[in-house]
């Protein structure tokens, strides 16, 4: 007889009918645990902190790819060697787990769209770093809120209300003052950053897609696939020499990123999104203060101004889909 059956019936989870010559001829499932029956947890202050370790990370990351860049490197070599990073400390994970086989994916294509717009997203930003102060670049990227909810709309078919289009009037008049078109120089840096975080905003939402085929080490396991490709030929086309001085720095932005990234998610495991969340807003005014130590760089009041009205925008929006029915 079949051990597993009888664990099971010991433990209340099944009831064998009958046993004919060793063989089990029926079974009743009892109390099979039902894994949607779980409650989502909410454990605000570990939720809380591990945010905050996640916008610390991230002021970290945007700090030495701007510090990387001064000295030379790219915005696609910096990207290639975070996702190789990545990709080196999370497969070794995969195959020690013995998870190799649950790799397959029903929708490989979503994948490499959404691994695209990630690319995109990531070259936009860094490079934008390059051309205007960090927490400029840093205060319009908080326009994602807004772009993602376009392409909710766009990808997932979601409805449209009222206080989104509210939202998004808002946030463009934040982006207008942190801009001023007409008493301002416009930087194509500006345009970069806004690019970045409506790319983002794509890549964010086809993820949200993928979820309902895959888990996410899968979506994290193709994402590393897909965008190192992506990374590798522009950057082996527009190669600059890597000095070994600058080694340090580049193992310290790749886990400075992954380590970001592995904090907003345990964040998200831990405490509702929309407690959490409005924290990431606090890498303005980190950026702000690393980049005035580091790059000598101050930022204008009306950067402040706007990224208040993004940051008050968004929060208002995230606060109303909370309450929505």
């Amino acid at each position: 007889m079949q051990d597993w059956a009888v664990k099971y019936q010991q433990n209340g989870l099944c009831r064998i009918l009958g046993i004919n010559k060793n063989k089990i001829i029926g079974i009743i499932i009892l109390n099979m645990p039902n894994p949607l029956d779980k409650k989502d947890r909410h454990i605000p202050i570990p939720g809380i902190l591990w945010m905050c370790g996640a916008t610390l990370f991230f002021s970290i990351s945007l700090t030495l790819v701007k510090f990387l860049q001064d000295l030379g490197l790219t915005a696609f070599q910096a990207v290639l060697f975070r996702q190789v990073l990545g990709m080196l400390i999370f497969l070794p994970a995969i195959i020690f787990s013995g998870e190799v086989k649950q790799l397959k994916t029903a929708v490989p294509f979503k994948h490499v769209t959404r691994s695209a717009f990630g690319f995109l997203g990531m070259c936009t930003g860094y490079y934008s770093l390059v051309l205007i102060n960090v927490a400029d670049s840093v205060a319009l990227q908080f326009t994602l809120p807004i772009f993602t909810m376009f392409c909710a709309v766009w990808l997932l078919k979601e409805k449209i209300y009222s206080h989104r289009i509210i939202a998004t009037l808002i946030g463009f008049v934040g982006v207008l003052i942190i801009v001023r078109p007409g008493f301002a120089d416009i930087n194509f840096g500006i345009f970069l950053a806004i690019a970045s975080a409506a790319t983002h905003a794509v890549s964010d939402t086809y993820a949200r897609y993928l979820a309902r085929y895959d888990k996410l080490k899968i979506i994290m396991f193709y994402n590393f696939v897909f965008t190192i490709p992506f990374a590798l030929i522009p950057a082996i086309i527009w190669w600059t020499p890597v000095s070994a001085d600058i080694l340090p720095y580049l193992f310290c932005f790749g886990i400075a990123g992954i380590s970001a990234q592995f904090c907003l998610t345990r964040s998200f495991s831990l405490a509702d999104a929309s407690l959490v969340s409005p924290i990431l807003f606090f890498r303005l005014p980190v950026v702000a203060v690393i980049g005035w130590i580091a790059f000598d760089q101050k930022s204008e009041v009306w950067t402040w101004v706007g990224a208040v009205i993004i940051i008050l925008a968004t929060t208002w929006m995230a606060r109303k889909e909370t309450k929505r029915p």
